[in-house]
């Protein structure tokens, strides 16, 4: 038996935050008057610093986020397909927008 197939077996099941109802977007302003990036946050308070801040991600890194337990995940339908179209459509880096 491959060892990778036995880590296979053995992986701990991870949930996707972007599928979650409580993973929100939101603009933050930059720079300029009227520019303004995409952030996402957790609106449940899960994703914290180690000051207890809140902390806020970039929004194309949102696929990257996920977490093997989560008291406050509510799935917002099928994972697989819905991460697979969001990684298609995410920008690559943060992009700046105008208002």
């Amino acid at each position: 038996m491959k060892s990778g197939k036995l880590l296979k077996s053995c992986e701990i099941p991870k949930v996707y935050c972007a599928n979650c109802a409580h993973c929100t977007v939101f603009k933050q302003r930059v720079g300029g008057i009227g520019s303004y990036v995409l952030r996402v946050r957790c609106s449940k308070g899960i994703w914290k610093k180690r000051s207890g801040e809140e902390k806020v991600y970039k929004y194309f890194t949102i696929v990257r986020r996920t977490r093997t337990v989560c008291t406050y995940y509510d799935p917002m339908g099928d994972e697989k397909a819905f991460i697979k179209e969001l990684r298609k459509s995410l920008p690559v880096k943060d992009e700046i927008y105008s208002f």
